[in-house]
């Protein structure tokens, strides 16, 4: 995928276009969707991009001092992240096994008009680079019972691995951390 196709996949979420933010990329791999994110933000943001491999050096662009690199399992270590005003999991949140937790643990990171994006395939099946998929409509079930609101779907694409798809989806937290 290249940097454009990431941005048109994930443009359509409902950015705040003339406030500083900070974000988060979990999962972020080599930076695609955190230069998406550069894209999209107002240029005072900041976008932490955490992965626990280190892919080498973010490509040199302007953006590049709005991403902040950190070495960590998203899943595994406590983040020093808090106070986020978005979360970016693009193709990430299928390495979690337990969601539902992940996700509850997740909104202590959020403040409270926080946005989530999420990228994913829409399969059932398994395999070694999917190891726990979740359908859209898993993930709105599951959203929805953890307070998150606004759920909505924001863009869908084809995917290069056989006959699925991608899709986005944007939603919101509607309650103060627990």
């Amino acid at each position: 995928m290249t940097e454009s196709e990431a941005v048109k996949l994930i443009e359509q979420a409902d950015f705040e276009p003339n406030i500083a933010q900070k974000w988060a990329d979990l999962g972020c791999g080599s930076g695609l969707f955190s230069y998406a994110l550069a894209v999209l933000l107002p240029r005072e943001s900041k976008i932490f991009s955490v992965d626990k491999v280190h892919h080498g050096p973010f490509k040199l662009t302007e953006r590049k001092n709005r991403i902040e690199f950190l070495q960590a399992d998203f899943i595994q270590d406590k983040l020093p992240l808090i106070d986020l005003d978005g979360v970016l999991m693009a193709n990430s949140l299928h390495y979690v096994l337990e969601k539902e937790e992940f996700l509850e643990q997740l909104k202590t990171m959020l403040s409270e008009k926080a946005k989530l994006i999420i990228v994913e395939y829409e399969t059932e099946q398994s395999n070694s680079w999917i190891p726990y998929p979740i359908p859209l409509k898993t993930l709105r079930e599951i959203a929805g019972t953890l307070g998150f609101s606004g759920i909505r779907k924001i863009g869908e694409r084809p995917s290069r691995y056989g006959n699925k798809h991608m899709y986005a989806i944007e939603m919101s937290i509607t309650s103060q951390k627990n």
